[in-house]
C-alpha cells in the first residue's frame, strides 16, 4: 500500500510503538523506510535571556567550546536512538535507512522532505519528550504536522 515511509524517532515509547506499526505494515507489504531523528527541538540555546533589569535585556551566552560539548552530547544521543531503531528493524528482517537531522526542527523536516522525496506515509509517536508546559504553548511536533501536511498520508501512534 505504502512505497515510502518515514519514521520520526525521538526514543520516546510512543514512537517506539510507532516504529512497530511500521513493522506491521511492512509484514503484508515490503516498503522503503527512512527513520530519522533531528535533536533541534530538544537542544538548549546558546544564547539564554536573564532578568537582571526589565528595562534592559541582558542575556548570557554559553562560551562556543562549551557549546560544542552540548551539541556532541545531542549527536550521540540522537545516534544511540537511531541505532536501537536500526537494530528493532533489523530484528523483522527489514532494511531502513536512517538520518540524523541536526540543522532542522523535526516538523519542518518532515513536511519538506516529504514532499520533496515523495514519501507517501509519516509515521510519528503521540507525545515524545515535550513538558506538558511546551505542549500547551508551542503544540507538539505530530500536531504541527497532521494540520500542515498536504502530500503525505499521516500516521500518529498513541
Amino acid at each position: 500500500m505504502y512505497k515510502k515511509i518515514l519514521l520520526g524517532m525521538d526514543g520516546s515509547e510512543d514512537a517506539k510503538r510507532a516504529a512497530l506499526k511500521v513493522i506491521g505494515l511492512c509484514e503484508s507489504r515490503p516498503s522503503e523506510i527512512v527513520v530519522f531523528h533531528s535533536y533541534m527541538h530538544r537542544i538548549i540555546p546558546q544564547t539564554h535571556p536573564i532578568l537582571v533589569s526589565p528595562i534592559t535585556p541582558t542575556y548570557y551566552t554559553i562560551p562556543e567550546p562549551d557549546y560544542g560539548q552540548v551539541q556532541e552530547l545531542y549527536r550521540r544521543e540522537g545516534q544511540k536512538i537511531l541505532k536501537k531503531a536500526e537494530m528493532l528493524f533489523n530484528s523483522a528482517n527489514i532494511d531502513v535507512e536512517t538520518r540524523l537531522i541536526e540543522d532542522e526542527e523535526p516538523e519542518d523536516y518532515i513536511l519538506r522532505i516529504s514532499e520533496e522525496q515523495d514519501f507517501d506515509l509519516v509515521v510519528l509517536g503521540c507525545k515524545g519528550h515535550h513538558s506538558k508546559i511546551h505542549q500547551i504553548f508551542m503544540g507538539s511536533v505530530a500536531q504541527k504536522v497532521l494540520n500542515s501536511a498536504t502530500k503525505a498520508d499521516i500516521l500518529i501512534v498513541r
